[in-house]
Parts: structure tokens; sequence; C-alpha cells
């Protein structure tokens, strides 16, 4: 007896421990992932904050005008431009935006100009732009003494000769590589073996890009000049006469009021008032110019260089001088014999490895355009102000953590424990977005700002699903704790997968062939969804189970969601129990056995009521207010469809508010000598706008343009007045041009004032690649939704997600509000969102339509084909009529011809018409009688409608909460957003739309799609039985025995 108690004692003992074990594993699992979230977002944010860099918008920028040159064909006037202004864009935009994720905005300024506009934050400062720009990109061949390999016989062989291009791309072990194409590939072979000659030892190969330009920037380089001037003296350079005259500098001495001069490598200056002085603007190198330090490797005379020359023996110690030369400047030598030289396999190799890829990318570019024999020489530029001043920026961002916050404490507040778990797995997934795009060099934009907050929107859904779903199950399906969230999880997570997929197929398709801010877009989006799929799908429901296991809800009711809405559990008066949901019990209806529908005098018999019925006798108001609601969606799309074609009459009329940076423009330029003070830009921008303003408000050109007025500083000091315009007719352009020339009293001939036609060539480019690849993303996403969904609902969406975009850019256009490139991204941006939230609502009434009895769905759909067959008939019974009788005359009369038998019997044909129109007057009270008995039916009996009324109530609640959390983000942006509030109502607007387009366009569409189908189903079935039928009746006759 006591071994048994002993025996039962340690069982118990070996299962408590089981249950400790288990206890604590649980604990330490749900401590650890809270650590390592909080510690993760904490470092994550730490990383972030100083490595995060802004756009335009928020940093500021500069716009510059570049004259393009081609020094590939003779130009008259060295002075004058002549390159394309087409392709040396596409060469520049290679040249500052390797990767295409910068804010940067390309236009071409006439035939042989472009204008850059590019932030501040991508450049250190305005020199560093001016040589990025000017750089010519060449490479040099050279041996370990700096001898040009090109040179032979006092003649260069040119570059273009032997080298046509290069690409990058990985070698076998997965190395960055840039692949020269060698166009000569003799005399390729030729350079390559002479740094190993017969006697002697072989020479090391040395590649260099823009020699001139590494030159320039090291004489410019005031963080490092201190270092510089110690090497060439250490190297013996400063005592040569030509080396030391590029030091030369001319600066202004405040305490003297004079100009001096001296130089960098002997100056008497040092530190901090060393490094002032290059910085003042009136800093500049007086006796060698950039342009003297360029050595074109095209140009067959270009043998030699009296300030290169000395320099190139020392070219590699000055890198290696010192770590922080070498870390700088190691970008000007891209090759230290890493060339195969020999005649064997392999041998003369055009393959160079990089460190990077981005490094690769960026030399091919500067190799490609060296190569193309284009310069570019800036003409001038200005700053531009952040569209948001630092001091707003910060206050918002401040604004929007805060209001965030109080989402979060919402979520903890209404959704207890399983809120605080998402609001970590949120905020993480928030915070680790961030920290990834400053590692990827995504600036933060307005762009990247509302794809962020689109994905958060996403993230968010996700978690509101599961806390409905889980709060339906326990409180109106009684379910207990685990299974609960069991149901949920299954139940949610495949509609939270679905809308991630359509978002990340967009994405995809959007940053493989985007650029520039919409890459920029793409990759935000892209990171936030993955990070979003990891928290939402994986950590938060672990977290989940985990506490569900540990039964803390049970333990302490508090920790668990509440079963009323917020306002009920402030309310004294509550009420207990377990309610029955009511979209349950209509679901349910739809499996009740139900009487034949075949014939509708059914319907009036009492004794025959089906659930359905008798709900809707109960609760006929309710019923008649479901109804009246799907019937109101049925509506929408007139109220749409008018909105639209206003917008299309406005856009047609020219009215539409479209900005240079999506259309070709004008710009004219009005010399600082025209203006009435030649100093005062500020004044001289005041009187021409008062002009403009009289043109527009006179209609003086017949055609209504927006203008903007700015000031380019010229590089030789002086200014001219900007006025840029969205005006494409040249017509319009001309006068405009004559009338500002009138203005100051000059012509249009004169050179002073001058007219520019711009055109955006990237940025069409750019949108013309979008909407095809947002074609191809449309496309995934059908073949997807096939799998998850079907082709009614798809198109459905698509539809919803087009109503939306279509009301949004139609308001947009009414209203006036300025449609700009960024615009077009927030266009995207909300078909995006349309589409994910439009998945969402499909896949519930999915899940709702498996809950139909398919039996009672084809009884529906059988009484409605023969409603349909009926109606038709008797619609079509006056036709029948007239074609009975007459042909019952002409088969009484056969001698007669046609025309005879018309004239003949003219007075009878007659009145049958007319007693065919009495038929068709009888006919009208019947089919109205027929449809109103249907229409009672109908409301009955309409699974599809039911279904969608139940999925649109349901769904309802998550867009309204969706579109309060996500609006108030928004409106708080917009508010502190400058110029830039109308981008940031768009994209409010287009989520408002967006969330109810499918609810009340797609779900209607999928209906009616779905009624077609499923009477095409039964008309196909019908007819193959009738056929069937015929052939049983021939066998029984023996034709076919």
């Amino acid at each position: 007896m006591q071994q048994v108690e002993r025996t039962k004692k340690t069982k118990k003992n070996s299962t408590d421990k089981k249950k400790i074990n288990k206890l604590i594993a649980r604990i330490s699992i749900l401590v650890l992932f809270v650590i390592a979230i909080i510690v993760g977002a904490f470092f994550s944010a730490d990383n972030f904050r100083y490595k995060y860099q802004t756009g335009i918008a928020y940093s500021g920028g500069y716009q510059v005008q570049v004259d393009v040159y081609d020094h590939s064909v003779t130009n008259p006037d060295p002075n004058t431009p002549n390159g394309d202004s087409e392709k040396g864009l596409e060469l520049l935009k290679a040249k500052l935006d390797p990767l295409n994720n910068s804010n940067l905005y390309l236009q071409t300024l006439g035939k042989h100009s472009v204008e850059v506009m590019i932030g501040k934050n991508n450049f250190t400062n305005f020199n560093d732009l001016i040589n990025n720009i000017q750089r010519l990109g060449a490479i040099y061949l050279t041996d370990s003494k700096g001898t040009d390999l090109l040179v032979k016989d006092n003649e260069r062989t040119p570059l273009s000769d032997v080298i046509s291009g290069s690409t990058t791309g990985v070698d076998q072990t997965r190395n960055p590589v840039i692949t020269l194409q060698i166009k000569d590939q003799v005399k390729w072979n030729e350079i390559i073996n002479s740094l190993t000659p017969e006697e002697g030892s072989a020479q090391p190969l040395y590649i260099w890009t823009d020699i001139g330009q590494f030159i320039d920037d090291l004489r410019r380089d005031s963080d490092n000049i201190e270092i510089i001037r110690t090497a060439f003296n250490q190297l013996n350079l400063s005592s040569n006469n030509d080396v030391y005259r590029i030091f030369n500098f001319e600066y202004y001495d405040a305490g003297t009021s004079m100009t001096k001069r001296d130089n960098l490598l002997t100056t008497s200056l040092f530190g901090a008032n060393l490094v002032e002085v290059m910085k003042s603007e009136k800093f500049a190198f007086v006796d060698v110019k950039q342009n003297d330090l360029i050595i074109d490797p095209n140009d067959k005379t270009a043998i030699s260089n009296i300030y290169i020359d000395p320099i190139r023996p020392k070219l590699k110690q000055i890198i290696d001088y010192s770590t922080k030369l070498t870390d700088k400047y190691k970008k000007y030598l891209i090759n230290w014999d890493s060339i195969v030289k020999g005649v064997g396999a392999g041998a003369n190799s055009n393959t160079i490895q990089t460190t990077t890829a981005t490094e690769a990318k960026q030399i091919s570019n500067l190799i490609n355009g060296g190569l193309s024999g284009y310069a570019f020489l800036i003409s001038g530029y200005r700053e531009i102000d952040p569209v948001v001043t630092q001091p707003i920026f910060i206050a918002s961002m401040v604004i929007l953590a805060v209001l965030t916050l109080a989402i979060f404490v919402y979520l903890i507040v209404y959704y207890r424990l399983f809120g605080f778990i998402g609001v970590l797995t949120l905020a993480f997934t928030i915070i680790l977005t961030l920290y990834f795009s400053s590692l990827l060099g995504v600036q933060i934009s307005p762009e990247s700002i509302s794809a962020l907050i689109i994905a958060f929107g996403i993230g968010l859904e996700g978690n509101l699903l599961f806390y409905s779903r889980y709060k339906r199950e326990r409180y109106e399906n009684g379910v207990p704790y685990e299974p609960a969230v069991k149901i949920a999880n299954k139940q949610t997570i495949a509609l939270f997968v679905d809308a991630v997929v359509v978002l990340i197929i967009l994405g995809l398709s959007l940053f493989w062939v985007g650029t520039n801010n919409i890459k920029s877009f793409a990759t935000i989006l892209l990171v936030n969804l993955i990070i979003a799929v990891v928290m939402v799908f994986a950590v938060a429901r672990l977290l989940y189970w985990i506490v569900i296991k540990l039964r803390w809800q049970e333990k302490f009711k508090w920790l668990d969601i509440p079963q009323y809405a917020f306002k009920k559990l402030i309310s004294k008066n509550k009420k207990t129990g377990h309610a029955n949901h009511s979209d349950d019990k209509l679901l349910a209806t739809a499996t009740a056995t139900v009487v034949d529908v075949g014939t509708p005098e059914n319907l009036g018999d009492d004794s025959t009521d089906t659930p359905i019925i008798d709900s809707r006798k109960k609760a006929k108001d309710a019923i008649k207010l479901k109804d009246r609601f799907y019937h109101f969606s049925k509506w929408t799309p007139i109220i749409g469809l008018i909105l639209v074609l206003a917008a299309i009459i406005i856009g047609l009329t020219g009215v539409a508010n479209f900005d240079s940076s999506i259309k070709k423009g004008t710009e004219i330029t009005i010399g600082s000598e025209y203006w009435q003070d030649h100093n005062n830009e500020e004044q001289a921008k005041t009187d021409l706008a008062k002009h403009l303003n009289n043109i527009i408000s006179e209609h003086k050109i017949k055609t209504k343009f927006t203008y903007n007025l700015y000031t380019i500083k010229r590089l030789n000091g002086t200014k001219v007045l900007v006025v840029s315009t969205n005006i494409t007719g040249s017509n319009y352009a001309r006068a405009l041009l004559a009338s500002i020339a009138s203005y100051y009293g000059a012509s249009a001939e004169d050179n002073g004032i001058n007219m520019y036609q711009t055109n955006p060539i990237m940025e069409v480019k750019a949108l013309i690649i979008t909407v095809i690849s947002f074609a191809i993303g449309i496309l995934c996403i059908f073949v997807y939704t096939l799998f998850r969904l079907d082709w009614a609902q798809f198109v459905g969406i698509v539809l919803g997600s087009l109503f939306a975009l279509a009301i949004t850019v139609s308001i947009a256009i009414i209203f006036q509000i300025l449609i700009t490139f960024e615009m077009l991204i927030a266009f995207i941006a909300i078909f995006g969102f349309a589409m994910a939230i439009g998945t969402i609502i499909m896949a519930r009434a999915k899940q709702n339509k498996r809950t139909v009895n398919n039996v009672e769905y084809e009884k529906f759909f059988n009484y409605m084909s023969k409603h349909h067959n009926t109606v038709k008939k008797i619609r079509n019974s006056p036709k029948q009529y007239v074609k009975d009788e007459i042909k019952a005359l002409r088969l009484a009369n056969p001698e007669l011809k046609y025309s005879e038998f018309k004239h003949t019997f003219k007075v009878e044909i007659k009145a049958i018409k007319a007693q065919a129109v009495e038929i068709k007057k009888k006919n009208k009270k019947e089919i109205k009688a027929i449809n109103k008995e249907f229409h009672q039916y109908d409301l009955s009996n309409n699974f599809l409608q039911k279904i969608a009324n139940i999925t649109i109530k349901q769904m309802f609640k998550h867009c309204l909460t969706l579109l309060i959390i996500l609006g108030s983000l928004l409106l708080v942006l917009a508010a502190f957003s400058g110029s830039l509030f109308g981008f940031n109502l768009v994209i409010f607007l287009g989520i408002f739309f967006g969330m109810f387009a499918t609810l009340l366009i797609g779900i209607p569409i999928w209906v009616s799609l779905e009624k077609y189908r499923a009477l095409n189903k039964i008309r196909v079935k019908n007819y193959l039985d009738s056929k069937r039928v015929e052939i049983d009746e021939q066998i029984v006759k023996g034709i076919n025995d």
C-alpha cells in the first residue's frame, strides 16, 4: 500500500516538474522575445539617428544649370555648348545616381543644357557637387612611374579606339567586377604586353580615373589640407614651379579689407583659420583653373600636361601617404595590376575587381561617360530651401511620435495583453524599417513616409483582424481561450498574407525597374512588408500562443480582450452573458432546410416559412436597412463617374494644374542688367510677379498657366531671374516672352532675355516604365488570386481600386491641386493600398460564402433563371405575336409576292401591330408584378446579397478604425508639410476612398459577376440536360438502336 502511494506521489511529482519546466520555458521565451525586441529597437533607433538622410523636401538642395559639350565633334565655338541635352541628361543621371535611389530631378533646358535638382545631403558641400558633375570620367592607363601607356611617338591613341565601354557584374567567386569592352584587342594586348619587356622587371598596370580631377580635389580638401601640404613637401613636389602654381589662391582678408594672394603649400594660415578661408565665397585658385588640369584621353594632341606630368610618378605615394587620404582618394585608382598579363589562356583579361557593387556601378558609369566624349560645365546654380524647415520637420515628427504613442496606448487599453504584444511588434517593425532604409541609403522623403504609413497600416490591420476574430469566438460563439486563438489564427492569417503578397508583388515590380523616388518608395514598402510578415505572422502569433498557454487571461480576466465596445466599457449598465452574433445567425440560415422555391406561390404560405423568412418577419426593419445599404453601394459608381467626367473635361481643356516636373514647360531668363535695381533680386521678383499676375487676371495669354520665380547665380558672380512655367505651346510661350521683354523695355531677340523649353525626359520615361511594371504586377496578382480567390473577386478588387484612384485623381484635378511627380507616386501608393485592403475584404467574403449550402444556392439560382426566362418570354411576346400572325397570313396566301402581300394586307398588318402594342402594355404590368414578387423572394433567399451585406458590415468597422488611425497620422503630417500639403492630402483622400472602394464598388461587382457566372452554369446544365433527354427519347423510339 505504501509502495503504491509512493509510486503515485512520484508520478505526481514528475508531472508537476514537467508542468513547472514548461511554465519556466514559456515564460523564459516570452521574456527573451520582449527583451530582444526592446533592445533591438533601441540599438536600431540609435543607429538610425546617426545615419539617416533626408531628401530635398526636408533638407533642401541645389538646382544647377549645366551646359553640355560634345568633344567628339568639332565645335566652332569652344565656349558654346554643342552636346545633345537628352544624351547628356542620361549620362549625368548615371553619374550622379548610379543606384537609382536618390531624390534627383533632371530636365532638358533647351537643346544643349540640362537642369538638375538634387538634395544637399548627397554632397559634403557645393564644390563636391561641382566636382561630381564636371568630373570628366575618363580612365588613364599608366605604369608605376605614371607613364601614359596610350602615348607613343608624340601621339595619343584615343581611348575610345581601344575601349568602347564597360559593364558591371560578378566573377566566379561572386566578387563585384567591371568588365572593359575591348574595341581593339590587338592594341589592348600591345599595351598590356609593353609592361613586361624582354629586359628588365615587369611593371604593374595602373588604371586611374580623372587624374586632373584628383589633383583638383586634393587642393580643395580643407579637411586634410595640412596632411596634403606635408605630403607634397616631403615628396619634393612643392619645389617644382608648375606644381607650386597649382596651389596659388586668392581670398578676401576681412581684417585688412583687402584681397590677398597666397599658396596652400607655404601659407602661414593654419587650422580653423585656413579652413574658414577655404570655405569662404571669395576663395579661388587664380593661376591654374580646373580645366587646366584636365587631360582628354580621346584627344590625339593631348600628350602632356605641364602641371600633371611632374606629379605622375608620385600619384600612388600621395594616396598611400595617410590613411585619411587613402580612404578618401582610393576611388581614383581602380586597378593596381589586377589585369592578367601574358599570352596564355585568360591573359590580358579585361576584368577589374572592385570592393563593392556600388563602387563598380559608379566607376562603370564614369568610364562610359568619359568614353562618350561628353563634358559638363555648370553655368549657374541656386540653393533650394527645404519645403519643410528643420524645426517644423522635427516638430511634425515629434507630434507623429506622440500620436503613434497614443494609438499604441489605445491598443493596450482596448486589447490589453494582446494589444501590448501587438504594440511591441509594430513599434519594432517601424524602427527596424527605418534602420534598414538608412543602411540601404534610402532618403526620408514624402514618398518614403507614405510608404511607411501604408505598410504600417497593413501590419496594424493584421493585428486588428486577429483581435476581432478572437473576440468574436470568445464572446459571441462561446469558444474557450485556446481554441479561440487557433480559430482566429486560422481565419485571419490568410487574409493578412494575401494583402501582404499583393503589396509585395507591386513593390517588386516597381523596385525592379523603378528609378529615384519610385525605387525609394518601393524599397521602404518592401522592407516594411517583409519585416511586418516576420513580426505579425511569426513573432506576434508565437507570443499570443505562449500567453494563452500560460493561461494568464484565465487567471486575470482584465488581461483578456474585453467583451464590449469601448463606450460600453465605461457604461454602468452592462449586460452579461453571451449573445449569438447576428452575422452568424444570418449565415446559419444559409444551411437551413427550406421548401422548394421553384414556384413563387410557396412564398406566401406561412407554414413553409424558412428561418430566413422568419428572421425577416421578426426583424423587418433591420433587413430593410441592410438592403438599402447594399443598393446604396450600387449607386456609388454614378457619383464617381460624374467626378471622373468632370476631371476629364478639365484635363482636356488644359485647366488641370500639372507641374512642369511631369510635362514639358518653358523657362524665361532675365539678366540682372534689366532689373530696376540690379542688386535687389527680391524687388525684381516682386515687380515681375505683379506683371505676371496681371497677365493671368486679364487673360492676355489665352491659356491658363502657373509660374515659379527664382534667381540663378552664375559662376562669374552675375545673376539672372528665372520664370519657370508649365506652358507647353510655342505660340503661348513666345507671347509670354514678348510680354516680359516689353515689360523691361526690351525685345524678345535681346541676348539678355532668353527662353528655353524644358522637358523632364527621365521622369516621363520613369512613368512609362512604372506603368508597364505596374501592369506586370497586376498580372502576377491575377495569377495569385486565381489560386486564392476567383476571377470575379479579382475583377471586383481591380475595379474598386481603379475607382478609388480615379476619384482621388478627379478631386485633385477639380480642386486644382498641383499634380507633381511625387503626386504620381502617391497615386501608385493609393492603388496598391486599395488592392491590399480589397484582397482582405474579398478573402473575408469568400470565407463567408463557404457557409452557404450548395443545394440552397442552386435552388435560388434555378428560380432566378426561370424568372429571367419568364420575363424575357413575356417581353418578347408582342414581337412573337406579330411574327406568328404575319406568318399565318403568308402561309394562307402563298401565291402573293412579298410587296403584293404587304399592299393587299396593309390594314390587317396594321391591326396586328396595334394589337401587339396593347399586348406590350398589358405585359408591362405583368412584368412589374413578377419583378416585385421576385424582389421579395430575392430579399429572403439571395445568399450572395446576404454575404455581401455581412461582409460589408464586418469589414466596415475595420476600415473605419484603420482610417481613423492612418488618417490622423496623415492629417498631422499634412498640417506641417508646407507646399507638400497637396501630396499628403491626396494620400489621405486616396486611403479614405481605397478603404471603402471594395466595400461599395468591388463587392457589388463581384455579386453581379457571381450571379452571371452561376446563371450561365445553370443554363449550360439545363441545355445539356435537355439534350440528354432528347437522346434518351430517340433511343426509346429505336432511332439510334
